[in-house]
């Protein structure tokens, strides 16, 4: 195959994500694979690869005009499983997250599968590290959901740990993008554990009209978890409990206070890389 193309974009850190995230789903430019790098505390790097120069080029084209963004072609080298091997294993609470080019230690109580690749999710930042930390919390404090609904489940990779953790669990995972959900199924079963997945925005799907659940685990951004608060608190069983990120530090109370107008108790997680994750229930 031709050497691919690499769009590099820099971006402050508050929409990087989110550009990686567009990059990642945009069904007729579909990346080869998706890096993010820090670029010290406020900025990031993302990359993603395409087999053609006019792919590249056209999905450089809808970045925003405010933001830095470069094509060019990479030398000869297997830039796809570079991109993967550059990504370090990640331990959260009793969760490994690791490619396939990575072996699990022997002592690792829940090891997740996951390559990079089109979906967006796999770990490596403080947003998903910190819902795997929570996950991990609340099984060891004897919560244990019968119904768990993962909204906007990207790869999959929250739907795969909350599987691993709650086993007899009836579970829903949902995204905006066909292709994450797909993606998410073969992870899955990659992985060894089941779930249904749903292509939906946000709660507008048959499959979840009327439905309430133990746990909503919601990975999303700030200003669209915002919106979806009522809905959120809908959803939640009596004793159920959501947990929320996407958020960046200075974003946590402006959401917490969405989900406390919803008539919801809400605990901010500490920060990991300029995230914070929050824990929301009607205790």
């Amino acid at each position: 195959m031709t050497q691919p193309f690499a769009l590099t974009v820099r971006a402050p850190r508050d929409i990087g994500y989110d550009l990686a995230e567009q990059l990642g789903f945009d069904e007729m430019k579909e990346a080869l694979a998706i890096s993010i790098f820090d670029e010290g505390e406020t900025a990031v790097s993302v990359q993603a690869l395409y087999e053609a120069e006019a792919t590249a080029k056209a999905a450089q084209s809808e970045m925003p005009t405010h933001v830095e963004s470069t094509v060019a072609q990479l030398p000869d080298e297997d830039w796809v499983g570079l991109s993967q091997s550059g990504l370090p294993p990640i331990k959260a609470g009793r969760f490994f997250v690791h490619g396939s080019h990575d072996t699990p230690p022997d002592d690792a109580v829940f090891p997740v599968l996951l390559d990079a690749g089109q979906a967006f999710g796999t770990g490596h930042h403080g947003t998903t590290t910190g819902c795997l930390l929570m996950l991990d919390e609340q099984e060891k404090r004897g919560l244990h959901p019968a119904t768990i609904l993962d909204l906007g489940t990207g790869a999959g990779i929250l739907a795969i740990a909350a599987a691993m953790l709650f086993p007899d669990a009836d579970i829903l995972a949902t995204d905006i993008d066909p292709v994450a959900t797909e993606v998410a199924d073969v992870n899955a079963a990659i992985n060894g554990v089941q779930f249904r997945s749903v292509t939906a925005d946000g709660f507008d799907t048959p499959a979840l009209k009327g439905k309430t659940f133990d746990l909503i685990i919601a990975n999303i951004l700030a200003g669209p978890l915002r919106g979806l608060a009522g809905d959120i608190a809908q959803a939640m069983n009596p004793k159920g409990f959501a947990i929320l990120s996407g958020i960046l530090d200075a974003q946590a109370e402006w959401v917490a206070d969405a989900f406390r107008a919803e008539g919801l108790s809400v605990a901010l997680k500490p920060s990991l890389d300029g995230w914070t994750s929050l824990l929301a229930s009607r205790d």
